[in-house]
């Protein structure tokens, strides 16, 4: 049988003797650790985790922190963005109606004054902004010649013109660089594009004109001058269709009056009014002061319409009796070299001496050539 292993002495029990317990020398002492203090466990009521901070508490209060910026800072990006937005509805808002009003008068001057105005407002809106440039500047091409304008109205247009709903304007700006450009089907397309736009009457009208289909203009016209009575060349078109047509020169003297009344430097307008002075329907006097107008506005009227406006008040001051004036009148015309002055001397006799109707004379010096003017 194997010897078993000895049993285990009892445990030491207390006792007086002072050799039985020693107690650490930093008691002895009265020195504390802060590592040995925060070893002994505590249990005064409190979260442990609050009373006594494990080794990850400051991990916790910097992301804490951390979260607090970040929070702030996207509620800062979020205000920021909030007031851009803000503002950017605030400019497009005022600024679009500002520039349909310029387009309304249907002069150099309007449609470049909403080209500058829309200019930083395209940037903004690169949409409905961008076509309405695009628009202003079209016109430009088309009836002022501005070389510069047609390649900038092009550019503007390639956004609008990949949306999935083209914006009215956008396809009126390119009606109105197809009209520029004498292409009738081209124009016509992108006009009727437009819908039931008020402009897209007037292009429409002006479109039958240049295809030489006048009656095609009587209900574009009579529309476009109804949606928007404030719209000038609406009415001045409309004025063209009446007087062209022969049936009704009294309407076609109110519309040019409406035209003149909302743009008093419209040139379709004030040449409208010299064509029924000069066709005996209306009084000479009548057509005097708007081609003065017109003749006299050199900081915003180009000048090829100011010497078109002198050539039509030379012809009426012809019919008048007074040559001198007449001959003032052309000489007041900018641009115009020997040639010009005397193909201008001529074609003003030849239209004040025809009374049955309107002559017009061809062959215009590039100085005197006009896209309002097209008999």
């Amino acid at each position: 049988m194997p010897d078993l292993p000895p049993e285990p002495s009892a445990a030491p029990t207390p006792s007086g003797d002072d050799d039985a317990y020693a107690p650490p020398a930093e008691l002895e002492d009265g020195r504390w650790s802060r590592r040995s203090a925060s070893a002994i466990p505590q249990d005064d009521g409190q979260d442990p985790e609050l009373a006594a901070p494990g080794p990850d508490r400051p991990r916790r209060s910097a992301g804490l922190k951390v979260g607090l910026a970040l929070a702030a800072a996207a509620v800062l990006a979020a205000a920021v963005l909030g007031y851009r937005s803000h503002q950017r509805s605030q400019a497009l808002a005022v600024g679009l109606p500002k520039a349909e009003a310029l387009l309304r008068l249907d002069t150099a001057a309007g449609y470049r004054g909403a080209a500058n105005l829309l200019d930083p407002l395209a940037k903004l809106d690169p949409m409905q902004a961008a076509s309405l440039r695009a628009f202003a500047l079209a016109m430009l091409a088309a009836d002022y010649g501005d070389a510069d304008a047609e390649p900038r109205a092009e550019a503007l247009l390639v956004e609008p013109g990949r949306a999935d709903t083209v914006p009215p304007f956008a396809n009126l700006a390119t009606a109105a660089l197809f009209l520029g450009r004498r292409a009738v089907a081209d124009a016509a397309t992108y006009a009727g594009r437009a819908g039931r736009h008020p402009w897209a009457g007037t292009l429409q009208a002006r479109i039958a004109f240049l295809a030489g289909n006048l009656e095609a203009g009587v209900d574009p016209a009579a529309a476009a001058a109804a949606a928007d009575p404030a719209q000038a060349a609406g009415q001045a078109v409309l004025g063209d269709v009446l007087r062209r047509q022969r049936k009704d020169p009294v309407g076609a003297r109110a519309a040019y009056a409406a035209a003149l009344a909302a743009s008093p430097l419209n040139p379709r307008a004030a040449y409208g009014l010299s064509k029924l002075a000069l066709s005996s329907q209306i009084p000479l006097a009548d057509a005097i002061a708007p081609l003065q107008r017109l003749l006299g506005d050199a900081p915003g009227t180009p000048a090829s319409e100011r010497a078109r406006a002198a050539l039509h008040l030379a012809a009426i001051e012809l019919r008048s009796g007074d040559r001198a004036a007449a001959q003032a009148a052309l000489t007041a015309a900018p641009g115009l070299d020997g040639p010009g002055r005397t193909w201008a001397e001529r074609a003003a006799t030849v239209m004040a001496s025809e009374r049955k109707g309107y002559r017009a004379v061809l062959q215009a010096p590039p100085a005197m050539q006009s896209a309002s003017d097209d008999d």
